[in-house]
């Protein structure tokens, strides 16, 4: 009875084999729908699997050697910060608006962001910051939460495209996503030139979003002695060295009521020379 039934069992294994090696010599490996590995996902996915579109990277889904290269950028601006002295000014208010639960809209001139991101170390409020919702968007993600920033992806489009901002950019949704922040009585940061330029020109986004939300503006001046200018950027960016002096200067509040595009134009200039003040005044302080 036994013998029988492994008799049966080995009859049944050799047909299911065979039938295993009748289909294997009939596959046309040209029409195998195997998994396609997505560089920009870093991983293998379906063959069918929607495709990753230049708008809509997220920090955790760029292939890995991009989140590598934010981890490196960001052990060398570490290495920066800590090999430096600073040097601070005018940060009372700024202080005392955090304190106090009062919603912040923090502008940086846009080459001077990296020079920027060691002033985490004067955060009391969340802050959310602005990038763009691109593989570059997302490494700065990267690199920036270390520090205690948190992101949120959108943009818009600088004057000097000559061309109107892309939906895909997300500019619209990004604006709403950092009016319930500042609603909350938290921060946002921002770059005040918008890329493509002109450089060291407010954009008016963050204008219209301090007049809608009644946030305070505080402009951000940083600088590093000495640093490098990075030729051909167009924001005149500049890298900062370790084993330097640094400076942070900030504004005072600024405050933007409600009105029409004249208005809201004439508020962008006076914010621009604002903040070029302010850089200037940090660019001071290091005797440059």
């Amino acid at each position: 009875m036994v013998r029988h039934r492994a008799q049966r069992a080995q009859k049944a294994a050799k047909n299911a084999a065979q039938k295993v090696a009748d289909k294997a010599r009939n596959i046309d490996l040209k029409k195998v729908d195997l998994p396609r590995f997505d560089w920009e996902r870093g991983r293998f996915v379906r063959r069918d699997a929607e495709q990753v579109v230049g708008h809509s990277f997220h920090a955790q889904d760029v292939a890995w050697p991009s989140r590598l290269v934010g981890w490196l950028v960001n052990r060398y601006i570490r290495l920066c910060e800590m090999t430096s002295q600073v040097t601070v000014a005018g940060d009372g208010p700024f202080i005392k608006l955090q304190a106090a639960r009062r919603p912040v809209i923090v502008l940086v001139w846009h080459g001077r962001n990296f020079q920027a991101i060691p002033m985490g170390r004067l955060l009391i409020s969340p802050i959310t910051v602005l990038t763009s919702r691109s593989r570059d968007g997302a490494v700065i993600a990267n690199i920036i939460r270390p520090f205690g920033f948190q992101a949120i992806q959108g943009s818009g489009t600088g004057k000097a495209a000559g061309k109107k901002t892309n939906p895909k950019k997300r500019g619209a949704q990004a604006f709403r996503g950092m009016l319930r922040h500042l609603k909350n009585g938290e921060m946002v940061l921002a770059t005040a030139d918008v890329p493509p330029g002109p450089v060291f020109e407010v954009g008016p986004g963050m204008v219209k979003l301090a007049a809608k939300s009644g946030a305070a503006i505080i402009g951000v001046g940083a600088s590093y002695s000495p640093e490098l200018p990075l030729p051909g950027t167009w924001d005149k960016s500049r890298l900062p060295l370790p084993f330097a002096n640094r400076s942070l200067a900030f504004s005072r509040p600024i405050y933007i009521e409600a009105g029409d595009d004249a208005h809201i134009e004439a508020e962008c200039a006076r914010v621009t020379e604002i903040l070029k003040a302010t850089q200037a005044e940090a660019e001071q302080m290091l005797g440059k």
